[in-house]
């Protein structure tokens, strides 16, 4: 065990800590205590690195690259939504998700109450570990969830870059093919980072991290089983299913088919499977109880991206194909194929299912795509090694570090320059939305904004409407144009959230500014009473 995994791990351990336990508060009916939460999980992480920094083998290695790969893909993250660090992108989910948000810091517990069904929809009963670590790290900056939910993704995604480090580096590959494998992930690049900045698919980008350090765990622990890195893989398991279930079948059939094909004792598997099952199988109880009719979401149809060509291209694949028929060579990529084939048999089972239903696109089997790329990258730094060591066998790690600079100025520079999604929410739009919930009422505005998505999104998570109103029906078919017409000809709702910047000047005179939050503010039409 290198330094660099056990101080990856122990970060990790933290995160999926900072899930997991005030989920099982929440549960225990102790409610959310962040200072409580912020102990618990110091203490895990510790845990986690004095066990693991314990176990025979340990060594002080690669640390200072995994770090580089870190620190270096966090800065590029924040840099897409710098200086605001707000959430990019919009659609309807960045609202769902900032709804699921708002309702657990104002009421400072998990959804427990059936009838919210028509006021949140689907996000009564979604898992909400992406949700609660935002709220933590809210409470912990001294913020809230809404500002800290993308330093949350963005730091998850940057430890989940360096976990395919780490994965690559226990292939026995040298560093600079490592650090390849991290650079492949840039040549999917909507799978990548344009899953939560445009397509805003948070949870997922969240359990992202959770998946890739599962197995992360599962490499490790194949070839070196010890009950630490079960517990630690149970861990981040549990962790997997609170913030995106769906992806929890790969790592768990992988977990499975290795503790099957060890010659042990059975007390040995029975211990090992009760520390590498025992934490999900915990809060996936909990969370399934009374919610078991909506599984049959895995079968619906939705927006998402298709694996065509034209989204991947043809070189991450290419060379992915390839590092497969390069295994036969290198007996510790074994879990990692395992891994691959085991998220291409759900896709599978999930399109099945998602055909039997009659849905258009097999969503959730697309989705499998987010999560394969990762194990597609290490293969594909696989296939690199073996492609130099053919051709520059003498001078490999010279030649390898070659080829990672060149990577650097084909795949990364182009990525780094792609340009930023422009985001849907800003934080004065936001602040004047909570005033207007606290002084005039969630059901009285009007949304004086400059796209349908801002509108969507301060009408349900920011002022808190339910989703089954009038209004909100009204919401799905926002206009600005058709908005500021009504206002222009002194008709609407009265009051409404204002971005200032794009308020008409024919309004102007005719509205009062009750409050101004920067370039935002709630106005009101003198005379004008809430419907």
């Amino acid at each position: 065990m290198s330094l660099a995994e056990i101080v990856a791990a122990a970060l990790t351990a933290f995160l999926a800590s900072a899930a997991v336990v005030p989920y099982l508060m929440d549960a225990a009916g102790v409610g959310l205590m962040p200072g409580a939460v912020l102990a618990a999980s110091a203490t895990i992480a510790g845990a986690v690195a004095w066990r693991l920094a314990a176990s025979p083998g340990s060594v002080a290695s690669d640390l200072v690259p995994w770090a580089g790969v870190v620190l270096l893909m966090l800065a590029w993250l924040l840099r897409l939504a710098w200086p605001s660090l707000l959430l990019p992108g919009g659609g309807s989910d960045l609202a769902h998700h900032l709804l699921l948000v708002d309702y657990i810091e104002r009421s400072g517990h998990l959804v427990h109450d059936r009838a919210l069904d028509g006021a949140m929809g689907e996000m009564a009963h979604y898992t909400p570990g992406a949700h609660l670590l935002a709220v933590m790290a809210g409470a912990w900056t001294g913020t809230d969830g809404f500002r800290a939910f993308y330093s949350v993704v963005s730091g998850a995604m940057a430890l989940a870059a360096g976990f395919v480090f780490l994965i690559v580096r226990r292939l026995r590959l040298p560093t600079p093919f490592a650090l390849a494998a991290v650079m492949l992930l840039m040549l999917p690049l909507d799978y990548f980072v344009g899953a939560f900045t445009h397509d805003a698919f948070l949870a997922q980008a969240v359990c992202v991290c959770f998946s890739v350090a599962a197995w992360w765990a599962l490499v490790a622990w194949e070839r070196h089983p010890t009950p630490e890195i079960a517990a630690v893989f149970g861990l981040f398991t549990a962790a997997v299913f609170l913030a995106w279930p769906v992806w929890v079948g790969p790592p768990l059939l992988v977990f499975f088919g290795v503790l099957l094909r060890r010659h042990v004792s059975i007390g040995w598997r029975v211990r090992h499977l009760m520390l590498g099952v025992a934490p999900l199988a915990a809060v996936a109880v909990i969370h399934t109880s009374g919610r078991l009719g909506w599984a049959a979401i895995v079968r619906t149809s939705g927006a998402v991206l298709q694996p065509t060509l034209s989204t991947i291209g043809w070189a991450f694949p290419l060379l992915a194909a390839i590092g497969l028929l390069a295994v036969t060579r290198n007996r510790r990529a074994r879990v990692t194929v395992a891994f691959l084939l085991a998220s291409a048999l759900q896709a599978f089972t999930l399109g099945l299912m998602s055909m039997a239903n009659g849905a258009e696109t097999p969503y959730m089997a697309y989705k499998m795509g987010y999560l394969a790329i990762y194990p597609m990258a290490a293969l594909g730094a696989l296939a690199l090694h073996g492609i130099v060591v053919r051709a520059a066998a003498p001078v490999q790690t010279v030649a390898g570090w070659v080829m990672a600079t060149f990577m650097v100025l084909a795949i990364v520079r182009p990525a780094i320059n792609v340009p930023r999604q422009i985001s849907t929410v800003t934080r004065d739009l936001y602040d004047a939305g909570r005033s207007m919930r606290e002084s005039v009422g969630p059901a009285c505005a009007d949304y004086l904004v400059g796209s349908a998505d801002t509108a969507y999104w301060l009408h349900l998570a920011v002022l808190g409407n339910p989703r089954s109103s009038a209004h909100t029906a009204e919401i799905d078919r926002f206009d600005p144009r058709q908005v500021m017409g009504q206002w222009v000809a002194s008709q609407g709702r009265g009051y409404a959230v204002a971005d200032l910047d794009l308020l008409p000047a024919e309004i102007r005179p005719n509205v009062q500014i009750l409050k101004q939050f920067g370039r935002a503010a709630i106005v009101h039409r003198p005379g004008a009473t809430c419907p």
